[in-house]
């Protein structure tokens, strides 16, 4: 059953403002080279760090509440 992405923004949510989540969070940024260059001369490394940093950058767009406010607003 498909889940909505209100729904699936509110459970990231629960999950990442957990003390669990907050350190599970600071790892995901360390590994996924959140702060700091992807750059590489090899394009390979270079594009397995961004892909690392992409899903790093998924999960925060998911707990920024700025974008699910229109869902809310048409669901309520």
């Amino acid at each position: 059953m498909p889940v909505s992405p209100l729904d699936l923004h509110r459970a990231y949510r629960r999950l990442f403002e957990s003390a669990d989540g907050k350190r599970v969070m600071e790892d995901l940024e360390r590994r996924g080279s959140f702060m700091r260059s992807t750059f590489s001369t090899d394009p390979g490394r270079a594009a397995f760090e961004e892909g690392r940093r992409s899903l790093v950058l998924h999960v925060k767009h998911m707990l920024d509440e700025t974008h699910f406010i229109n869902l809310k607003e048409i669901t309520q």
